[in-house]
């Protein structure tokens, strides 16, 4: 009987005629564990094609095992738990990994024109989605049709049942300014999450039957009556959602029922952040083992607030710049340096226009201060450094994250991290993508370059309950002094940017200048790459940016039909993946401009193999019984139904989606129905 190539067997079995070369005599062994550790992703990848013998060779888990831990490619993230270890990561996860992160690096440096598209149904409304490096998760703030009922929603994604939802508590309004990262909590993994919502200030005043959840986040409102403004922070357990998407429980099957009422809630309430003026720039981190998260409480404080053992809030006040002491001070953007315990603050100060024509903007650091009081405290702050520019009118500003790996980190990416004494800790290039009106609609950027410094005392300590292996000797730091030129790219005739920003990889699309709708048009969509972003120094000053070679601006190969409007946009830079959710549809739209390896509902590879020597699926489960009648009919429509989106859709999984599978008791059950199992929770 033919060897399954999944059996250790198989590498010490060799079925090769006299007459092959001599590469193929050699046995299979040597070629795994001598031969192969000199090839990288795209050698594998095409000794893969060239016959059945090195096809079954390249799929073992421990090639791609051995090839995350001596690869130079930036590999996407992954949740910090153990179960994305090395010694739990399976081949197809790890073969994912490289994949992924060799066909983005190669397709994002061209023009990239190749792209994978599919679709999902969220079961509900999508008003605001972001996605979790790496996009194993999705948070979703999400509504019933009369957009009166609103909610939290968790998705899984790359799931072999497609996409799934897992877990939901419910908000009073439209929750939107969505932050998601990993973090850890007192030693427990999970999933920061903090949103703003708003509602009115009176309880009288939602007699007048106005829906809050109406207005747009995006503009300056004057509603009809006081606001009232709520940002708050969930930590949900990553232990929980990992046992809710168990794999060897089909969505809507009793069984995944029966595990989903099994599990406790995965959602706890960290922070409540109230104020009477807006809230916004919502950045979650982590200092040195400890989760914090940080808003703006408009117009010129920030609030700042340790997750662990109920830390005290501080109360972060900008105070003026004496020359301008009469004059709003406004703040427009803001992004934590954890490593330097400083505030990176873009602020706008309206002067009259006899002084200057337009606002003028601010680039300052600010030190964080440290609260030891126990309880709530306001400071009021100085810059350490700051830059003023005054040549733009500045509609908003967007900072990139600084991408410091979690402290806490049980996945592969503590073993590929080798300590403190190394760049393992070095924080990515920060960006600030600034969109101007005036004089001229376009996108200005500058870029900050992280640099090495030694700790002026001792280095931090480290976290109780472990963390890193040792405690770095040394910190990067930023510095106002060490970055790029100041990058300006106009926009099209009558279009404005819109911008989803990544520390390396930047999506852009483009909308009609006059909309000022929530949801307005799309007319094009842009990848924005330069060489400036990667480096890891400033360049020569003289370099032009929108002049030949560079370009950075390049358009994605796919069109938005005239009368389409989207809800909501998530972007990934990690792997490439930007999600669309139309109005008034609960259907998500996702595009990929990177690579992997596929499974169905089975576990087996997509697609299925033809006629092998080794039948690797000999002993795979048999496929469970489907109502093909209405998996037939529901695939049509969904792929009728996907051509309203302006591209070629593929079908939807029907299991995922609309199969039926049978119960213990012999009935069936639709496989559809997974909300049911996040209503419980």
């Amino acid at each position: 009987m033919p060897l399954s190539f999944l059996s250790l067997d198989f590498l010490f079995t060799s079925t090769r005629k006299a007459t092959r070369g001599c590469l193929d005599k050699l046995p299979n062994d040597v070629l795994v564990d001598i031969v192969f550790d000199h090839l990288e992703v795209a050698d594998i990848l095409r000794l893969r094609r060239v016959s059945k013998l090195y096809y079954h060779l390249t799929h073992h888990a421990v090639i791609w095992k051995r090839l995350v831990l001596r690869t130079t490619l930036p590999l996407p993230p992954l949740p910090p738990t153990a179960r994305h270890s090395l010694k739990n990561l399976s081949g197809l996860e790890a073969e994912r990994l490289l994949t992924r992160a060799h066909s983005l690096d190669k397709i994002w440096r061209l023009n990239p024109d190749l792209f994978d598209q599919w679709m999902f149904d969220a079961y509900d409304h999508v008003a605001h989605m972001v996605l979790l490096p790496g996009s194993q998760y999705m948070v979703a703030s999400v509504s019933d049709v009369a957009r009166q009922d609103w909610a939290l929603v968790v998705y899984v994604l790359d799931s072999k049942y497609n996409v799934i939802p897992i877990a939901k508590t419910p908000t009073r309004t439209k929750a939107y300014n969505l932050q998601a990262k990993y973090l850890t909590i007192n030693g427990v993994h999970g999933i920061g999450v903090s949103y703003v919502i708003r509602d009115w200030r009176h309880r009288k005043d939602r007699q007048y039957g106005i829906n809050v959840s109406e207005y747009s986040p995006e503009h300056d409102i004057d509603p009809p009556y006081p606001l009232k403004y709520e940002c708050n922070t969930y930590f949900i357990t990553l232990k929980v959602l990992e046992d809710l998407c168990d794999p060897r429980f089909v969505p809507g099957s009793r069984a995944f029922l029966e595990n989903a009422v099994a599990q406790p809630t995965p959602f706890k309430h960290m922070c409540l952040v109230r104020s009477s003026t807006p809230i916004t720039n919502i950045c979650l981190d982590d200092f040195y083992g400890n989760p914090c998260v940080s808003v703006v409480k408009h117009p010129d404080t920030i609030v700042f607030k340790p997750l662990c053992d109920e830390g005290p809030v501080s109360m972060v006040k900008m105070l003026p710049f004496a020359e301008f002491a009469e004059m709003p001070h406004r703040i427009k953007a803001i992004r934590p340096l954890p490593q330097q315990h400083q505030f990176l603050v873009f602020r706008e100060i309206t002067v009259p226009i006899s002084r200057n024509k337009w606002p003028v903007i601010t680039m300052e650091l600010f030190n964080i201060p440290d609260n030891t009081t126990g309880h709530t405290q306001q400071y009021d702050v100085n810059p350490t450094n700051w830059l003023f520019m005054t040549d733009d009118r500045f509609a908003d500003v967007q900072i990139t994250d600084h991408g410091t790996p979690n402290w806490f980190d049980d996945s592969i990416a503590g073993d590929v991290r080798s300590g403190g004494e190394t760049n393992a800790w070095k924080p990515r290039t920060i960006s600030a993508f600034c969109r101007t009106t005036a004089p001229s609609d376009g996108l200005l950027r500058i870029t900050f370059y992280p640099r090495r410094a030694q700790h002026a005392g001792l280095p931090p300590p480290l976290p109780a309950g472990g963390g890193a292996r040792r405690a770095p000797t040394h910190y990067w730091r930023y510095d106002l002094a060490y970055c790029s030129p100041v990058r300006f790219i106009e926009a099209h005739l009558n279009a404005q940017y819109r911008i989803l920003p990544g520390s390396h990889r930047t999506a852009l699309y483009t909308v009609p200048w006059d909309d000022i709708t929530a949801t307005p048009r799309i007319i094009g969509f842009y990848r924005y790459h330069d060489r400036e972003l990667l480096a890891a120094e400033p360049e020569d000053h003289d370099m032009q940016v929108n002049q030949a070679p560079r370009f950075p601006v390049q358009k994605l190969p796919f069109e938005f039909d005239c009368a389409m409007r989207f809800q909501a946009i998530a972007w990934d830079e990690s792997i490439g993946r930007v999600c669309f959710a139309r109005t008034h549809d609960t259907r998500v739209v996702v595009l990929d401009f990177s690579k992997r390896p596929k499974e169905d509902f089975l576990g087996r590879r997509m697609p299925l193999p033809a006629d092998q020597d080794h039948d690797v699926y000999a002993e795979a489960e048999p496929e469970p019984e489907l109502n093909t009648d209405n998996g037939s009919s529901d695939s049509q429509d969904s792929t009728d139904e996907g051509s309203d989106f302006g591209f070629q859709l593929p079908v939807v999984n029907p299991v995922a989606q609309n199969s039926t599978t049978k119960t213990g008791d012999g009935s069936r059950e639709r496989g559809g129905e997974s909300r049911i199992a996040v209503d419980l929770l």
